[in-house]
């Protein structure tokens, strides 16, 4: 008995660890990871995720097209790129404080905080996509992204 005790919560432990997203099948395509960086850039105060999906198509014969990503209640801007049977996903979300950044203030303006008039919905994650010439969306839900550490170029270039 402790013998099984014993291998049934190494299992759990083994699987649980920095395991990428367990495979969510949704429409043509299942979600393999979902990872995000948070990155700093040159100037002050500016500083942004980047957001990596990784898609595993069901039928090789499938044109995938992802239309809208939404992670961490921001929309966000995207490539996307097909190799094989994966899509990879790619987006970068800028955010700037804007705590006490009077350079690019219009002159005339409120020092007062400004509260945003929406609060966005941390938790809500998904993607949109149609496959080949239809005009109907699929939506997969993103349960979370995982953060993993920055490598190569941590600052997105300008497309």
């Amino acid at each position: 008995m402790n013998n099984q005790l014993f291998t049934m919560i190494f299992w759990i432990l083994a699987l649980s660890c920095k395991a990428p997203i367990s495979s969510l099948y949704q429409g043509k395509v299942s979600l393999i990871s979902a990872e995000k960086t948070e990155w700093f850039g040159g100037r002050d105060r500016v500083k942004g995720t980047m957001y990596t999906l990784k898609l595993k198509i069901k039928n090789n014969k499938d044109i995938i097209t992802v239309k809208s990503l939404k992670a961490e209640g921001n929309t966000i801007n995207f490539t996307q790129s097909n190799s094989g049977n994966m899509i990879i996903v790619n987006g970068n979300f800028q955010s700037t404080d804007q705590t006490d950044n009077f350079e690019n203030m219009p002159s005339g303006s409120s020092v007062e905080s400004r509260e945003r008039s929406q609060k966005l919905n941390l938790k809500e994650n998904w993607m949109e996509y149609t496959v080949k010439d239809s005009k109907k969306l699929y939506k997969i839900n993103i349960p979370k992204f995982i953060s993993v550490e920055p490598t190569g170029d941590l600052i997105p270039q300008r497309q």
